[in-house]
């Protein structure tokens, strides 16, 4: 029997008594020159967005694109999404034992779209049924006003339904930041208070292991 702990004594458990089950993994991985490479995707979406009426998704007071920017004809889109793939590729390989040759390739799944947010513009609770990954990529997060506490903030909802001691992730727009995460998970983006525009660009995708 172990004697009773000291006051102020550091407690803790050995690593080979805890199992960490489940895990929901996230890729956070930054566009190198994103600078001037969303400068130029910036004003190709919103030259998009006068053509486009765009389409009602999760999307409240703010324009979501139609679902073909996969084939949008512009070279800084087609490079961003052959990056967006490989983003897919790398998170796959690393939580999946490779053997030597396999070779683990992405496509794109269900559509992928611009989404632009002005004032008061928000996305309610969704996810993406059928893809295996989902992805989001700010261009822009406009200048949103200090004083509206989680203005515009992308949250992410625990996937463990009445678990006490679940909470949110919650991930403040920044461009040139990429999220890819399981495309089953609940997410929401809150209200954008601000000037500009809070622009991100979404996909689906699905992953192979040829073997």
């Amino acid at each position: 029997m172990n004697s009773k702990p000291q006051q102020g004594q550091q407690r803790s458990c050995r690593p080979e008594e805890l199992s960490n089950l489940f895990p929901t993994v996230i890729l956070r991985r930054h566009m190198k020159d994103a600078k001037s490479r969303n400068k130029r995707i910036r004003k190709i979406v919103l030259e998009r967005e006068k053509s486009d009426p765009g389409v009602q998704q999760s999307n409240v007071g703010g324009w979501h694109s139609t679902a073909d920017l996969w084939d949008w004809p512009n070279p800084e889109i087609r490079d961003l999404c052959k990056w967006v793939l490989r983003s897919g590729e790398d998170l796959t390989a690393s939580m999946f034992p490779l053997q030597p040759g396999d070779e683990v390739k992405a496509e794109p799944y269900g559509g992928a779209w611009a989404n632009v947010l002005r004032e008061g513009g928000y996305n309610k609770v969704h996810n993406h049924p059928g893809a295996v990954w989902s992805a989001v990529y700010y261009v822009a997060s406009g200048d949103p006003y200090p004083d509206q506490p989680g203005n515009g903030n992308f949250e992410f909802m625990d996937p463990r339904p009445g678990n006490l001691h679940g909470g949110k992730e919650i991930i403040r727009p920044e461009p040139g930041l990429l999220m890819i995460f399981p495309a089953w998970l609940n997410h929401y983006v809150n209200a954008y208070h601000g000037d500009g525009e809070r622009i991100s660009i979404a996909w689906n995708m699905t992953v192979e292991i040829v073997r």
